[in-house]
This record gives C-alpha cells, sequence and structure tokens, in this order.
C-alpha cells in the first residue's frame, strides 16, 4: 500500500506543464499528480488551506465548500482532500496570533489516515505550497509516520519526500522532480523520534508552564468533568523516561492512568477532525478567527501517550516484558539489561511463591529495604530493583509488580523516573 501526501497553496495559478519523475515525462498542473502516475501510489491526500475560502463566505461550511469547488474544478478529484485550518497574511488568523492548528490538524488526520489504509510505503510532496506550509506539514505527517509505526510495530516502513525544481512561466519544462530524502524507518527509530521532543532541559517548563494551562482551560471552558490528578506534566515524564529506561513493569501497571491522559488530550485534538470539524470561527471586519489555541505540543503529548497506551496493553508477566523488551527498547544495551535481569528471575522460579513477595527476601536478604529503591539500581536492572519489585508464580508463566497489594512501591519508582 503507497500513500502520497500533498500540502497544496493557491491552486489557480497551476499551469500546466511538464514534470519528469525518474525519467518519466508526465503533462499535469499539478506535482502531485505526476508522482501519483509515476509510482502508482494507491492513495494521494491532499491538504489545501482554510484561507482559499470565497471572500463572501461567512461560515465554516461555506468555506469548506468554496475551497473544494476551488481546488477540484482546476486539479480534479483523484484524490482525497483535506481543508486545514492554516494561517494567512492578516485575513485568517488564530485568536493568540500563533500558527499551530495546521500543524496539529495534519498531524491527528495524517494518523487516522496512516491508520485505515496501513502503507507500507509513505510518500511526501513538498512541491506546493506557501511559505510554512511544506515545512509544517512535513513535520506533522513524520511525527504520525512515527506514531503509526510503533503502534503498528512495523519495520522497514519507507518514507520518502519529492520536490520539483521550480516552475518559472512560461517554460513548459521538463521539470525534474526529484527523491530529496528518503529513509526506512524502524520501530526503534521511530519511537525514539517521538520520545526526542521531550528530552530538551527547557522541554519540562513548557509542558508544565504552558501545554497543560491549555488543557486544564479548555477543559474548564467545555466544562469538562474528567479526571485529571494523573494527567500532569509530572506523569508524562514518568512515561518518558520509563520508555527510554525501557522499565516496561511501570507503564503496565500505569495503563489506567495512561489511556486517561490519553483520552483528555484526544479530545482536544478530534475538534479538528476533518469529518467533524469543531474549531469555532469569528469572521469579524474581513477577517477569519480561529477561536482556539492548540499548541503544537499537544500532538506530541498524543503520539507518546498513543505508543505508550499500545505498549502497556501487555500483562504483568515476565514473558510479556520480555516481548516488549525486544521489540521497543530504545537501544540493545537497554534489551539486554532487560533480558538478563529476566533470566535472572527465570533461574529463581523454584523459589519463587504463589502469592507476591518482595524479590529481594527470594533472594534471601534478611533485612530488605523495602520500597526503598535508587535510581542507579532501578535503571540498571531493567526496573526490576529487588526492593521494590514483589513477584509470584502465575501459572507456567512469573508474575512481577511494584506492590504486593499493602505495601505499595509504585511511588518510589516515581520518584527516580521525574
Amino acid at each position: 500500500m503507497k500513500i502520497l501526501f500533498a500540502p497544496i497553496g493557491d491552486p489557480t495559478g497551476y499551469d500546466d506543464v511538464t514534470y519528469s519523475v525518474k525519467g518519466k515525462e508526465y503533462n499535469t498542473n499539478a506535482s502531485f499528480l505526476a508522482i501519483s502516475q509515476a509510482l502508482n501510489i494507491d492513495k494521494v491526500v491532499v491538504y489545501a488551506g482554510l484561507s482559499l475560502c470565497d471572500t463572501n463566505c461567512n461560515d465554516y461550511n461555506c468555506c469548506r465548500n468554496s475551497v473544494t469547488q476551488k481546488v477540484t474544478q482546476k486539479l480534479g478529484n483523484k484524490f482525497d482532500l483535506l481543508i486545514a485550518p492554516n494561517v494567512f497574511s492578516t485575513r485568517f488568523i488564530q485568536k493568540d496570533r500563533k500558527n499551530t492548528l495546521y500543524f496539529n490538524f495534519i498531524y491527528f488526520n495524517s494518523l487516522k489516515i496512516l491508520e485505515e489504509n496501513k502503507p507500507d510505503e509513505i510518500y511526501i510532496d513538498i512541491t506546493h505550497g506557501i511559505n510554512y506550509m511544506p515545512l509544517l506539514a512535513t513535520d506533522a505527517i513524520r511525527l504520525a509516520v512515527y506514531t503509526y509505526i510503533v503502534e503498528n510495530k512495523k519495520n522497514g516502513v519507507n518514507l520518502t519526500i519529492y520536490d520539483s525544481e521550480p516552475v518559472i512561466k512560461p517554460n513548459k519544462g521538463p521539470y525534474t522532480i526529484d527523491n530529496i530524502y528518503s529513509e526506512k524507518i524502524t520501530v526503534r527509530q521511530a519511537l525514539l523520534s517521538i520520545l526526542s521532543p521531550f528530552l530538551s532541559s527547557e522541554s519540562k517548563n513548557v509542558i508544565k508552564n504552558k501545554v497543560f494551562k491549555v488543557i486544564y482551560n479548555s477543559l474548564k471552558a467545555n466544562s469538562e468533568d474528567v479526571n485529571t490528578s494523573s494527567c500532569n506534566a509530572d506523569f508524562i515524564y514518568y512515561i518518558v523516561n520509563a520508555l527510554s529506561a525501557g522499565i516496561f513493569l511501570y507503564l503496565i501497571l500505569k495503563k489506567s492512568d495512561i489511556n486517561n491522559c490519553l483520552n483528555i488530550i484526544d479530545n482536544i485534538l478530534r475538534k479538528l477532525s476533518f469529518n467533524n470539524f469543531a474549531v469555532q470561527l469569528k469572521f469579524e471586519d474581513g477577517k477569519v478567527i480561529y477561536d482556539e489555541n492548540i499548541p503544537i505540543e499537544i500532538s506530541y503529548l498524543h503520539s507518546l501517550l498513543r505508543i505508550a497506551s499500545h505498549i502497556a496493553q501487555g500483562n504483568n508477566k515476565i514473558s510479556e516484558i520480555h516481548e516488549m523488551a525486544e521489540n521497543y527498547s530504545t537501544s540493545d544495551s537497554v534489551k539486554y539489561v532487560i533480558l538478563n535481569e529476566i533470566d535472572k528471575i527465570k533461574k529463581e522460579k523454584d523459589k519463587i511463591p504463589n502469592s507476591p513477595t518482595l524479590y529481594a527476601k527470594i533472594l534471601g536478604i534478611d533485612s530488605p529495604s523495602v520500597c526503598s529503591a535508587d535510581k542507579r539500581n532501578l535503571i540498571a536492572h531493567g526496573g526490576f530493583e529487588q526492593n521494590v519489585t514483589f513477584l509470584w508464580k502465575c501459572g507456567e508463566d512469573i508474575c512481577v509488580s511494584y506492590t504486593d497489594g499493602n505495601c505499595n512501591c509504585i511511588g518510589n519508582v516515581e520518584e527516580h523516573l521525574g
């Protein structure tokens, strides 16, 4: 399955020219149409800006219809057309005078398209589109691609970006469309790319002081009765560090909180669903104002929580954590630390009782420091630090937790994940 994404600007000025793709020539007025023919693309998705809206419109549906008509009259209809909330000059603006809805819209809708179609080859054409459009669209689509790859455990997905030589009127070409970037993405590469925006020294301050303020304000504005006690910046960084260090047991034990937080973020981005667009528009004095403030970091959070939720769906059995380590470790070093610790636990299987027992006691330590791990040992033992880990037999497998029902060590684990 091959999918091509293409952001465009105003197509009314696109003239028929000759494009050359891989040595073959195609006469058309849009580069993505030439690429689609040359590569036998199965699905083409075009992102046009809402700023193409007719000046006589005074509501979203009128704008959507006028943009659809303008694009299809010029370029035809052999593609899926999605109309994104972009900014343009002083006529189309966000209420905060930033430019984030376009990125969030393309990320959220591209992810849905990828999940529905399950492609193995993904292409982006950045030839058309004004100013920021190709850049933001590419970054948003790549984030969606990384999320899709991790969620579907699809190693070896090809991502290729094409760009054409500039068309100079009245020259009719041929204009070469080149492959300017290509990579075959593994699950590990995708996972690291999703984690990377959270690893800078400033990122936590941004998430805490800007992004979560927007989240909580959005919930209040919509009078949503949602439990936000566990959905905060600290929890996000517990997840980031657990994924980075391969402490998969933490994710399994916190799957309910992860899903709750994901639902909160998902509800915010759902306003940008193309089929159910719910961002309010104000038409004032010739301007169109998007009455919404959704930082780009919301998409980063959504991606992180989507993959964390997917990875955490396993049970707290040693065999399943073994599989997680094989599939979702951020490095071979992390993977082999976890697998080595699992092998050590398996060697103690005859000593493991049928009820949750502290790992330190199973190892014969008389006075263990219950719920008192240190960060170095927690990470060095792949999350199976002996003073916070409880083991018991469950059938032929071994179950593991950070609590035995009485002593709950998960708070101590979180201290070292923060």
